[in-house]
């Protein structure tokens, strides 16, 4: 777990104030990733115990500057290295044992009016060697590779803000009342053993075995400004380790030299979980408390259900050096769920006979939806408000195009695309919620070497009516939420000479 000590925030908002203490909502679907959605579908269930769960994630997604480069529709035109990520048919397109590595640094910023939740970081994206194979007339390879899925690798910054309010209860401005800083190492890792094979000039299969495991461990620091409370600071680590076992399935079909129609399918699967958590609480002040408390707890019983996905694609070739390609995606997060998890409350401070205060039990929770933590829904109650509100299917339509120049033995692409994004929580009425994207990119190809890069850029917002307060004689305006997402990805990809088949 990432301990230790953090220093203290300066208390500089700190102080008496009439602000009316608000509820605190922590921010589930973007703990680490993703947008920060509206705050009906991001309460958790104990409204201070952060589980860094990012929201934003369709497993569909692979790996790689190139593809990311053609806004990720790489399903049908999956060649190089990192195919098995998208579509492990087209690992059958290799005919040389490869090398590959991908990096990538990730910016996500996201602003629910004065509120503001940002995430910096970088990790290893991807590593895979292939190995070219043949029997007869079938030809393919077969590749071991490295992916991270999910990324928790970087800091993470929040600032809260609450209303001021005067003498009359009017709402008069905002100030400051929460402050998040944390850090977080690791993610949900996949190593993947698979093989893309050519069955006729018009038919290619693969399939990999993916193993999920390594995880997560982080840390936060939360600082409360302007509120009454005696526990002004409060620090929250976890430890979060899955571990299972799932399937991709893959297809590319050429009716003509020119056009591949693609289909992936990657299998749900149920992750065992080992989660441990601990809390500090930080009494009368931040920076010199009277008495810092403890409550921690570990289960191994925790189980992660992820969801299946699907895509198809199509990518013609117009010419020989230009490609367009065009995807479609969907992942099934309104099943996925997180059972037998829990969080850990506060421990009270001694009270005025020395008595020292006791850890209270966890409160468990048999089943809730993933990564929201909201309430499952009950299907067979149609006034079920949580069926309102309920996570959705992530859906995610991609286009691209790639242009090579040629000069002897010189290539240098130039790519670019475009995404829309269904999120997996919608608005509190329901609503679906898109965002789109633009995405950049170049490379150079000298002989057996291939370097390429990708600038990622997705944006976004919605508003949200404010909830009617009676004692407000002019009505709240909406509530602006937005979302601004940065990431480059680097690649590099060793072909070794030779003839590697008869």
């Amino acid at each position: 777990m990432l301990r230790g000590p953090m220093v203290p925030r300066p208390p500089a908002h700190a102080g008496p104030s009439p602000a009316r203490a608000a509820g605190l909502i922590a921010s589930l679907v973007l703990a680490l990733a993703g947008p920060k959605l509206a705050s009906a579908q991001t309460r958790e269930p104990v409204g201070e115990d952060p589980l860094g769960i990012p929201g934003q994630q369709n497993l569909t997604l692979g790996s790689g500057a190139r593809a990311f480069g053609m806004g990720g529709a790489f399903l049908a035109r999956a060649d190089d290295a990192t195919a098995a990520s998208w579509n492990p048919a087209g690992l059958s397109y290799l005919r040389a044992p490869e090398l590959s590595l991908v990096g990538v640094y990730n910016s996500f910023t996201t602003v629910e009016n004065l509120d503001n939740d940002s995430l910096k970081g970088s990790s290893v994206d991807f590593a895979a060697f292939t190995w070219p194979v043949g029997a007869g007339e079938v030809r393919g390879a077969v590749q071991l590779s490295y992916q991270r899925a999910i990324s928790f690798d970087g800091s993470r910054h929040v600032d809260e803000y609450g209303p001021v309010f005067d003498d009359e209860g009017n709402e008069v401005g905002s100030q400051l009342i929460r402050v998040d800083d944390g850090v977080s190492d690791g993610g949900f890792d996949v190593v993947a053993l698979g093989t893309g094979l050519r069955f006729s000039r018009h038919v290619r299969a693969g399939f990999t075995v993916n193993r999920w495991l390594t995880g997560y461990g982080q840390r936060i620091e939360r600082n409360l400004y302007n509120l009454p409370t005696n526990r002004p600071r409060r620090d929250f680590d976890l430890d979060f380790r899955p571990n299972g076992w799932s399937f991709n399935l893959g297809l590319i079909v050429s009716p003509i030299d020119t056009l591949n129609v693609a289909a992936v399918y990657k299998t749900p699967f149920t992750a065992n979980v080992s989660l441990d958590r601990s809390r500090r609480d930080y009494y009368e002040s931040a920076v010199a408390p009277t008495e810092i408390t403890t409550n921690d707890w570990s289960s191994h019983s925790v189980r992660l259900d992820f969801p299946s996905s699907f895509g198809f694609g199509l990518s013609w070739r117009a010419r020989e050096t230009l490609t367009l390609s065009a995807d479609y995606t969907r992942s099934d997060w309104s099943h996925a769920r997180i059972r037998d998890s829990f969080a850990v409350r506060f421990t009270p401070a001694t009270d005025e006979e020395g008595n020292p205060g006791q850890p209270p039990p966890p409160v468990f929770f048999p089943e809730l939806q993933y990564p929201t933590l909201t309430a499952v829904p009950d299907p067979d109650d149609p006034d079920d408000p949580a069926l309102r509100v309920g996570q959705q299917d992530a859906e995610q339509i991609r286009a691209g195009v790639e242009w090579v120049l040629i000069k002897g033995r010189l290539k240098v692409p130039l790519r670019a695309g475009y995404f829309n994004d269904r999120q997996i929580a919608g608005t509190r009425s329901g609503e679906a919620i898109r965002f789109n994207g633009v995405t950049a990119g170049t490379g150079l190809i000298l002989g057996a070497l291939q370097l390429d890069l990708a600038w990622v850029y997705e944006f976004g917002e919605y508003f949200v009516a404010a909830e009617a307060d009676a004692l407000q004689a002019t009505p709240k305006p909406p509530i602006r939420h937005a979302l601004t997402t940065n990431r480059v990805y680097a690649s590099i990809i060793y072909r070794f000479s030779g003839r590697w088949l008869p």
